[in-house]
């Protein structure tokens, strides 16, 4: 389900897994009631059913690649499936284990892998993706994938947190990423809501959080961006840095007053 109801570009969805084991502080999916965050069971309909030109998505609610990965072989066997009859489809991770797949993403003419990474400092990921692999490990890994010939590697700078991954930390993320030069970028910010406030309050020192929440309006039961000037500012100004380069710049549209620039939110298609 698309997270914005008619304004999200076309896609299939799949989550292959229940939950997720990164442990990520800020993750809405945690506070979705269980029957919401667990598989869809769609591989086997997909497998078995006829080809799509809809990009699948893996996946909205849950990691694709968690450790249960290497045993149970789901996103393995559908990402093969999906490459061999040509159907484009996304990875969207924080894990490791997709390089054990890149070779058949790669060999995909309609995929694109995108490895989430808001920060490169191994202290806030610790503290708020607990579970990941750090940020160290991670941008190891895309530096390597950024290195491929033919596969299309987008790094997920999602969410930028305000007062905590923006500032020297982001220009720093930037700074690095059109050095190495993967095929895209995808930048959207930390969307709060009461739960979500209550679990940063209690993950993040104080002068962070109060930092943090400096950004919001009013927080309530509905998730909210930071204020709509902060955030075009700040889109203004990465698109502005990666204009000339041969690095995409996407944004989520669905929320914003205007296109920032002519790629959309998926960073691929």
């Amino acid at each position: 389900m698309a997270k914005y109801q008619g304004k999200c570009p076309l896609t299939r969805e799949a989550d292959l897994y229940a939950g997720c084991p990164f442990g990520c502080v800020y993750c809405i999916t945690r506070q979705k009631p269980p029957d919401k965050v667990k598989p869809t069971g769609l591989e086997q309909e997909i497998i078995t059913g006829a080809v799509s030109d809809i990009p699948l998505y893996l996946s909205p609610w849950t990691d694709p690649y968690p450790p249960c990965e290497e045993e149970h072989f789901r996103t393995g066997s559908l990402v093969r499936h999906l490459s061999g009859t040509g159907q484009p489809f996304y990875v969207i991770t924080r894990s490791l284990l997709v390089k054990r797949d890149i070779d058949v993403i790669r060999n995909s003419r309609k995929s694109f892998v995108a490895i989430s990474l808001n920060t490169l400092d191994n202290d806030i990921t610790d503290m708020l993706e607990p579970y990941a692999p750090t940020a160290e490990e991670r941008s190891e890994m895309i530096e390597e994938l950024a290195g491929i010939a033919g596969l299309r590697t987008v790094v997920r700078i999602d969410p930028i947190i305000p007062g905590i991954t923006d500032g020297n930390r982001l220009d720093r993320l930037l700074k690095w990423i059109l050095k190495i030069k993967p095929f895209a970028i995808g930048v959207e910010t930390l969307r709060m809501d009461n739960i979500i406030s209550s679990r940063m309050k209690d993950a993040l020192p104080k002068e962070y959080f109060n930092r943090m929440m400096e950004h919001y309006p009013a927080i309530t039961g509905e998730p909210v961006h930071p204020r709509m000037e902060w955030r075009l500012e700040l889109f203004q100004r990465i698109a502005s840095q990666f204009g000339n380069s041969d690095v995409r710049a996407c944004f989520c549209r669905a929320t914003l007053p205007k296109r920032i620039t002519q790629w959309d939110c998926r960073g691929g298609y």
